[in-house]
């Protein structure tokens, strides 16, 4: 891509960018308008309105432009906006310290919303957030109700708000990956991107053995949520890079990259989200690539349908070790359980290391013996877990 289109491509992504942090921040607001005290809607959406209002589109960074820099701090807080073919340059390279948004390419399918809920009338049951409950009554915790009738809630709030009227969100939970060929073309078939997904042992005993298979359901999954959904600033755990196709609908995803551990534990003591959010407008048929540890908090601006997947990296075992560790601590950083995977799987990539392994490239030697360490303090975790 030359160097022209890769600026018209920044220009105009800046341009719809700021439409929607717009149009977003105005769909909230009116939501605010008819919500009821103590509702989920009356709470949550205040606080993101109020950091929506404290943030600015950034002008991304280009390719050629990131290619050109070396691994920074600073460089973890800006946003790359790129084709899938400079995104492909940029992987090559190395696992990336920043977000990147990549544009869609011709070569990608989607699906849509009714075809998805189509697939949902299958499973027996959903874990639906009603935005509309009594925050003060029932918490934050999603409530599972059958298929059908969170199928129907979801279609007759749709039909609501095409007449008009206003509406509290829906958004639904632990949707676990159901398309094909899921993971983004430029990343796909990178051996050391493929460590989570591959540590698994097929045959003989198994020390850890669990019957829970959350990590590996978690390498693909959807989320679905209706307009004007939010998600209060969380981390997803485990130090995994996260990526986000928008199959269908509107995105806005407020991001505060490249925090560290000092960063968020900063945010934990305050309750207050740093200066200088990204918010980051992910477009039907776009991608953004979430770096591992990156507080974000997404904002649902229109229905919307999306698909994702998580990874580690080898070379970061290290960090996925000390950012489980901070979860540990600190459970509250991140708004998902700790996985009861987590044992079994970094019990076998630590073996793998530990005995030299060249089938993947792994963090300095030097770092493997608190890596250990870090491994036992989580089995005492989950064995105090176990005993509650």
């Amino acid at each position: 891509m030359s160097s022209n289109s890769m600026a018209d491509l920044v220009g105009e992504y800046v341009r719809v960018a700021q439409k929607y942090h717009e149009k977003a921040i105005s769909v909230l607001r009116k939501q605010l308008e008819y919500s009821e005290t103590n509702t989920r809607t009356r709470e949550d959406v205040t606080q993101i309105v109020e950091m929506l209002e404290k943030c600015t589109i950034q002008k991304p960074l280009t390719a050629r432009e990131v290619l050109r820099l070396r691994p920074s701090g600073s460089l973890s807080k800006k946003l790359v906006v790129c084709s899938e073919d400079d995104a492909r340059k940029i992987f090559d390279k190395g696992p990336p310290c920043f977000p990147v948004l990549v544009v869609e390419s011709s070569t990608q399918q989607h699906i849509s919303i009714d075809w998805f809920l189509g697939i949902l009338e299958t499973r027996a049951s959903l874990d639906v957030h009603d935005f509309g409950k009594n925050i003060k009554k029932k918490g934050r915790v999603a409530v599972r109700v059958p298929s059908s009738s969170a199928i129907d809630m979801f279609k007759s709030r749709q039909e609501m708000q095409r007449k008009g009227s206003q509406i509290y969100p829906l958004n639904f939970l632990n949707l676990n990956g159901i398309k094909d060929n899921a993971v983004p073309e430029f990343l796909a078939n990178r051996k050391d991107f493929k460590i989570l997904e591959l540590s698994r042992e097929e045959n003989g005993k198994r020390e850890y053995r669990t019957e829970s298979t959350d990590l590996d359901e978690s390498t693909s999954f959807h989320l679905l949520a209706s307009q004007g959904a939010v998600h209060l600033p969380h981390v997803d755990h485990h130090y995994v890079y996260t990526t986000i196709f928008n199959e269908e609908g509107h995105k806005l995803w407020l991001m505060w990259p490249g925090l560290g551990i000092d960063g968020l534990q900063t945010w934990r003591e305050t309750g207050q989200v740093p200066d200088g959010g990204i918010p980051v407008y992910i477009a039907p048929g776009y991608t953004l690539i979430q770096p591992p540890g990156t507080l974000h908090a997404p904002i649902t601006v229109s229905d919307c349908l999306m698909t994702g997947t998580m990874h580690w990296h080898s070379s970061q075992l290290h960090n996925i070790l000390r950012y489980t560790k901070a979860e540990i601590e600190d459970p509250e950083i991140t708004n998902e359980s700790f996985s009861r995977q987590f044992i079994e799987k970094t019990t076998i990539i630590l073996a793998l290391w530990r005995r030299g392994s060249k089938a993947y490239t792994w963090p300095p030697d030097e770092h493997l013996n608190e890596c250990l360490e870090i491994l036992e303090v989580s089995k005492r975790y989950v064995q105090l877990m176990k005993g509650r």
